[in-house]
Formats: structure tokens, C-alpha cells, sequence
């Protein structure tokens, strides 16, 4: 891996001290569980969004919505771009939010097959040269003390430098950069969206990026990190004074029955699970049912479903 380098500027460490005042005020805030459940499932589609526009024209924002509330059993391929960078954000809140756990070479991996495998391919094998780089990029992020958010900074950028991908470098490196972030805990309650920032600003994004790459200096890449979340965490510290909701959608989409109740406090268990099967029995209800209820538990972010077809279990998010 090349050497890196960038400058703790003046900019950079004013956009750092102020993210971690309105992350405090955030943490601190008492928020209605109706009210984070909202915001968290529109910062997801939000997130979905936003960052496959980044990388070309995404669904209209109506259609992810029907996707991610109804399921699909034939999606298009654009469709299936959107389920699978869900995917990629569930297991990242899942898997490493606050989490001791070192990032490593497979973590990357699996951000790939996660979340572009079944639409770009399967990767080949790296090369010595791209899997050596990204390493020691991870060697060095998780042994210096540098700032969660420089730390994030500088893993998106490399990796997109790197290129270690045929196609999805942009996506799997956005990926790890907000797994960093969740890492230390800078998720910001899950409400973070930093590529609408980017996308408005393309760009700056365009500047920032290519300037690390020409010059092997990461100083005015990661002030535009930094300002970037600052613009994102103050928009929400005043969104949570006063919510105000982007998507239209009927009060019973939030509402829940009893037996989605019952299960979210059956999982509440320690290394509880729950599947279809499992559910028919327990409430003496169809397959159909029980599966509109899981779906429904899964779409709003309050289960997360691992596996695929009759072997899907669910656990509490």
C-alpha cells in the first residue's frame, strides 16, 4: 500500500469537534420509539437511494418503497440491486454496530458478495498486489487512534483507489466506510445518510476524490468528509425538535398487531429465533400469514432475516 498522508487541518478539526457536540445532543435526546422507528426506516431507504444514484439511475424513490414493503418473488435486476444493498445495510447494523470485532480482508469480501455479487458476478481472485494493499490499509486504520470518521474516510476512499473489484468498487467501498462508522458507534442512531449529501454535491465529490488520488494526500478528501457529516448530524439534531417526515405512507404501515407484538417480545430472548414453521405453530396461523407478519417485522427494520427460501430464520434487530 502506498503511504498515506493527510494534515490535521483547522477545517477538519472544527467539523470533527462540532459531529461530536450534535452527536452527544442527539444520543442524549429522548425520542418517541415510533418516531425512531420512522426516521431509521426513511435514513435505510434514504441510504438505498441515494447511493445507487451514485452509481447511475436508481429506481424512482416510490418504487423502492413498494419493494421494500411487499415481497417480490421475481425482482428485476434493479430491483435486485435495491434488496441487496438492504442486505448489505442490514448486516452492517447487524453485524458491527459497536462492535470489538477487527475488520479484515474477508469483511470487504463479503460486502461484495453481499451486495453485488448476485448482480455484477462473482469476483475473481485478487491480485496479491490489490488483496496486499487493502491488508495493511486495514492494519493501519485499526492500529493508529485516528478519529472514527477519518478512519472511514480514508477506507472509502482507498478502496476506491484500489479498485479491487471488476464492477461495484464505488458501492463496496461507500459500504465500508459507513461500516467503520458503525463500528465506533458514529452511526448516528442509524439516522446518517451522507451520500444524499454527495449527490447534491457531485461535484465536490468529484474534486475531493480526485485530488487524493493525484496528489497521495488525503487532507482536503477527508474536510469534505467531515463537512459532509456535519451538514447530515446537524440536519438531524433539528429534525429531531421537530419531526418532520419525508414519505407518505398510510398510518397502518407502523401500526402493529398483537401477534407482531408478541413475537418482536419472544425475540427479545437472547440468541432467540423465529421462523415461518415455527410462528404457523406457536399462533396457529396460515403460511401466509405468518409470512406477511415477518415480512412486515423485517420491512420496518425490527427483525433482520438470515438465509434464503424455506431455511429464512429471523432474529431481533
Amino acid at each position: 500500500m502506498e503511504t498515506l498522508s493527510f494534515t490535521f487541518s483547522g477545517a477538519l478539526r472544527n467539523s470533527l469537534q462540532k459531529i461530536d457536540g450534535f452527536r452527544s445532543q442527539i444520543l442524549l435526546s429522548p425520542i418517541p420509539p415510533r418516531v425512531e422507528l420512522r426516521l431509521r426506516w426513511e435514513a435505510t431507504l434514504n441510504r438505498i437511494y441515494w447511493s445507487l444514484a451514485l452509481a447511475g439511475d436508481p429506481l424512482p424513490k416510490a418504487e423502492i418503497i413498494k419493494l421494500l414493503t411487499a415481497e417480490k418473488k421475481r425482482p428485476t435486476q434493479a430491483e435486485q440491486e435495491v434488496l441487496a444493498y438492504k442486505k448489505a445495510l442490514d448486516y452492517i447494523s447487524q453485524e458491527w454496530l459497536v462492535s470489538p470485532r477487527r475488520v479484515t480482508m474477508q469483511t470487504v469480501i463479503d460486502l461484495y458478495n453481499i451486495s453485488s455479487r448476485q448482480t455484477v458476478g462473482k469476483h475473481a481472485r485478487l491480485s496479491y498486489a490489490d488483496e496486499n494493499s487493502i491488508k495493511h490499509l486495514l492494519e493501519y486504520l485499526q492500529t493508529g487512534s485516528d478519529h472514527p470518521i477519518i478512519q472511514a474516510g480514508i477506507a472509502q476512499a482507498c478502496l476506491i483507489n484500489i479498485r479491487p473489484f471488476f464492477d461495484g468498487n464505488g458501492r463496496v467501498a461507500r459500504l465500508l466506510g459507513l461500516l467503520f462508522l458503525y463500528k465506533y458507534g458514529y452511526d448516528i442512531q442509524g439516522f446518517l445518510v451522507l451520500s444524499d449529501y454527495w449527490r447534491k454535491d457531485s461535484k465536490g465529490l468529484e474534486y475531493a476524490t480526485e485530488r487524493s488520488l493525484k496528489t497521495k494526500n488525503f487532507t482536503v478528501w477527508l474536510e469534505y468528509f467531515a463537512h459532509g457529516i456535519l451538514v447530515e448530524v446537524e440536519k438531524i439534531a433539528q429534525n429531531l425538535k421537530s419531526p418532520v417526515f419525508q414519505t407518505d405512507l398510510p398510518a397502518t404501515f407502523w401500526r402493529l398487531n398483537d401477534r407482531q407484538k408478541e413475537i418482536l417480545v419472544i425475540l427479545e430472548e437472547p440468541e432467540a429465533t423465529i421462523t415461518n414453521k415455527k410462528m404457523q405453530k406457536h399462533f396457529k396461523v396460515s403460511q401466509i400469514t405468518a409470512s406477511r407478519d415477518l415480512a412486515k417485522l423485517a420491512s420496518l427494520g425490527l427483525l433482520f432475516a438470515h438465509g434464503r427460501g424455506r431455511a429464512t430464520y429471523y432474529t431481533r434487530a
